[in-house]
């Protein structure tokens, strides 16, 4: 938003270079205003007053009309690459009238493929608010000045006002880019048509947007997105957003705050995603299939190691298959069905903090295989620790060894289970149940052979 401000900053700029312009004939203006040097005049100002590269392949000013420019770039300041703010086509239309009055009135102003990157470096700091340090803007400690006298009759010059009636963006891009140029939200696609002001120094904008996609840390992928939004200096709000999450249904309330630091805040609730695709574009290797409800609250400042949040997740009418732990169990059960489980429901509440995800409910259920538990997730190193019980149909239990079967107790609903624990790294768990299998498979044997002894 800072800088759709700065380059609303550098066309009332032209705008009053017009007028002062105006005193000398205003056609000898119009000539002028057509000029290379004109041209170059509008790019020195512009670089002065930002403090940073300013480029316009080509543009076209009309005194009573308005502004056309086309191949706009903005760089970005002093130890950043790239740029700031990139455009195919800006178009400005404006009522001179109320320059009298101090007041800026722009009927309409469009922007074409607009691409604004806004990044963070080393030490925190955001490009655009490095904008016009050089020129001793917001980076620099100004030297104090002494106290302005008002002019005769009033207090002081006031404010330059700046009213926008019309702002419409056609399909532009938003970056925003950690420290190792990693993006922390994107979005692409963005149809936007709003109305905003910058009155006694406060920027304010209501208005629509429509987004193609909206990308989270490149990890969450929310599509075809409709919301309301409103804007301000110090933030973004789309809410309440509808859009599509791996096909399914999505609401959500997102809010980007951009002063003193960056910082996302989101509330989603799906229904009915694909949970493969899901982990597909998240690029999480597949091992659960199913249709997604859920809801959940996350917010940070950047990727997972900021991230914070809980929510709850129910998969229904899914598989899982190829998960390392599943597999540990077939082996020692000698139960095939252990490896890919296609089950009714699935599941998951959790809260997440410091990459570590707390799962005080885990819950799956089939027509012969039931796992419940609690533990955690450590995300950073994926590794696992959960105390799990599993529960088989007297069916089922039929195929383990006869030697460990009593490991298992009967909970009088025509399933018997086990408790056991589960640790170590995600792709190759470790998990107590051998041992405690074993351990039971020894007490029988020894109490057999007493038996036989005395009988």
């Amino acid at each position: 938003m800072k800088a759709l401000k700065i380059l609303l900053k550098v066309v009332v700029g032209i705008v009053f270079l017009i007028v002062v312009l105006a005193a000398g004939g205003v056609w000898y203006l119009n000539s002028y205003l057509q000029t290379p040097e004109f041209k170059q005049m509008v790019l020195t100002k512009a670089h002065d007053a930002l403090g940073t590269d300013v480029k316009i392949t080509d543009l076209n000013v009309s005194l009573f009309s308005g502004v056309h420019l086309k191949g706009i770039a903005i760089g970005n300041p002093q130890g950043f690459a790239g740029n700031l703010l990139t455009a195919d086509a800006f178009v400005l239309s404006y009522n001179l009238a109320p320059l009298l009055s101090r007041r800026v009135e722009v009927e309409q102003l469009s922007v074409t493929k607009p691409v604004v990157t806004l990044s963070r470096n080393e030490k925190g700091e955001w490009n655009y608010d490095k904008i016009a340090a050089s020129t001793g803007g917001a980076a620099a400690q100004p030297a104090a000045k002494p106290e302005a006298k008002p002019a005769a009759g009033g207090s002081g010059a006031p404010a330059l006002d700046i009213a926008l009636s019309k702002l419409a963006v056609n399909d532009g891009e938003v970056a925003l880019l950690n420290e190792k140029g990693k993006p922390l939200t994107k979005v692409q696609g963005l149809d936007f048509s709003s109305a905003v002001s910058y009155i006694g120094g406060k920027f304010n904008g209501t208005g629509r947007a429509k987004i193609g996609t909206l990308a989270i840390a490149e990890s969450l992928f929310v599509r075809q997105l409709d919301t309301p939004i409103s804007m301000s200096a110090s933030e973004v709000k789309l809410s309440p957003a509808t859009g599509k999450l791996a096909d399914g249904d999505v609401t959500c309330d997102l809010t980007l705050k951009l002063a003193e630091g960056f910082k996302y805040i989101l509330n989603l609730q799906t229904k009915n995603s694909d949970v493969a695709k899901l982990l597909q574009e998240a690029g999480v290797k597949q091992v659960i299939t199913g249709k997604l409800q859920g809801t959940t609250a996350v917010e940070g400042t950047g990727g997972l190691p900021t991230i914070t949040g809980n929510g709850k997740f129910e998969i229904t009418n899914g598989q899982l298959m190829q998960l390392p732990l599943l597999g540990v169990l077939a082996t020692l059960l000698q139960v095939p069905e252990l490896n890919e489980i296609k089950f009714d429901e699935c599941v998951l509440e959790y809260t997440l903090a410091n990459s570590v995800m707390q799962t005080p409910v885990i819950k799956l259920s089939s027509s012969g295989i039931q796992i419940t538990g609690k533990g955690s997730v450590s995300l950073a190193d994926n590794t696992l620790n959960h105390d799990l019980t599993l529960a088989l149909s007297k069916t089922l239990l039929a195929k383990v060894p006869k030697e460990v079967q009593s490991a298992f107790k009967d909970r009088g609903d025509g399933f018997l289970a086990v408790d056991f624990h589960v640790s170590g790294p995600y792709d190759s768990p470790k998990t107590d149940l051998a041992q405690g299998l074993l351990k039971n498979a020894a007490k029988d044997q020894i109490q057999q052979r007493l038996f036989k002894l005395f009988k």
